[in-house]
């Protein structure tokens, strides 16, 4: 039995793998951009989170570092495509690629990281390699879908709630679950044991998107580390502005609508002025019962599992850090 290692030892074991990785070739133009995304270091929970299950079932974290390339792969190449669709100047408090690139350069080496992912994805025993590629090309499908439903709610006034959720389920949560789920197999995991990671982690990505929502108007600025009220400037469309829209009476309605309709207008006043919605509302409380409830699902999901409490005890701090994070 295989001596299972914390969050800092498994982010240090996919860091020095990573970096051991050569993504280089010509033209540069194409793998620049590649490279550069790869050196902003995010939280790698994705990756983690993958090896973590690997060892849950006893096998050692080495075994999936290729799978755990992939996803990481896989993730950076939907931030790329993201920030394009999204026009977004920053990532990780640095330019993005189609700003500090082009945008053709962007769109192209995102779409040599996606190749890049089936190379690292496919280094696997033969028996799993027909799950493992099914398992891969659903969550990609569902992540496309996911962003999909995002731009569309970009030119729709009103969104209910339980179609939000939905798509941060595709969009955000999938990834998180498709990895648990991947590090599960290719652990030898019984398929009801990858299922129950596959459905913590869904339960699990919904409640961390939430918490982000709930962050950006409600976290304290020195802690997230942004300014507050990011989202509201933006106009997106959050739970937060979803569910009020839900709950509100028709003038409060309107008045968020029209805050939400305006480009120009100062932003502390427009963050003020929502905020105040939200405040009466009770959105900050209703947000944080949600993201509660989704958490709770996730870790009955991680309870089923049918592993002993102990072993499963970095995993279960980790989500618990995952919801409990000011930033």
């Amino acid at each position: 039995m295989i001596n299972r290692r914390t969050v800092a030892e498994l982010e240090a074991l996919f860091n020095s793998s990573l970096n051991k990785q050569s993504f280089s070739g010509y033209p540069k133009e194409l793998y620049d951009p590649f490279n550069y995304i790869l050196q902003l270091t995010g939280k790698r929970i994705r990756p983690i989170m993958l090896l973590m299950a690997c060892e849950l079932f006893g096998k050692a974290a080495e075994e999936a570092i290729s799978q755990a390339i992939a996803i990481e792969l896989f993730h950076n190449f939907t931030l790329i495509h993201d920030d394009i669709m999204d026009r977004a100047p920053l990532r990780r408090g640095h330019s993005t690629v189609h700003q500090k690139y082009t945008e053709t350069s962007a769109l192209l080496s995102g779409d040599a990281m996606l190749v890049y992912a089936y190379r690292y994805l496919v280094n696997v025993n033969s028996s799993q390699l027909a799950l493992v590629i099914s398992l891969f090309n659903e969550c990609a499908i569902k992540v496309c879908e996911g962003q999909q439903m995002d731009m569309n709610f970009e030119s729709a006034q009103v969104i209910k709630a339980e179609e939000y959720l939905r798509m941060i389920k595709l969009k955000t949560a999938t990834l998180l679950a498709s990895s648990l789920k991947l590090g599960a197999i290719i652990g030898n995991a019984l398929l009801a044991d990858a299922d129950h990671l596959y459905n913590f982690g869904l339960e699990l990505g919904i409640a961390f998107q939430l918490r982000d929502d709930w962050l950006d108007s409600f976290g304290e600025t020195q802690k997230v580390g942004k300014q507050k009220g990011g989202d509201i400037i933006q106009n997106k469309k959050t739970f937060l502005f979803v569910e009020s829209l839900n709950i509100a009476d028709e003038h409060t309605r309107q008045s968020l609508l029209q805050l939400y309709s305006e480009q120009q207008r100062n932003s502390e006043e427009k963050i003020k002025a929502v905020l105040s919605i939200f405040y009466d509302l009770n959105i900050e409380k209703t947000t944080e019962k949600k993201m509660q409830n989704h958490f709770e699902a996730a870790l009955q999901h991680l309870q089923f599992v049918n592993i002993g409490d102990n072993e499963k005890k970095y995993l279960n701090g980790l989500a618990h850090d995952l919801i409990r994070r000011d930033k």
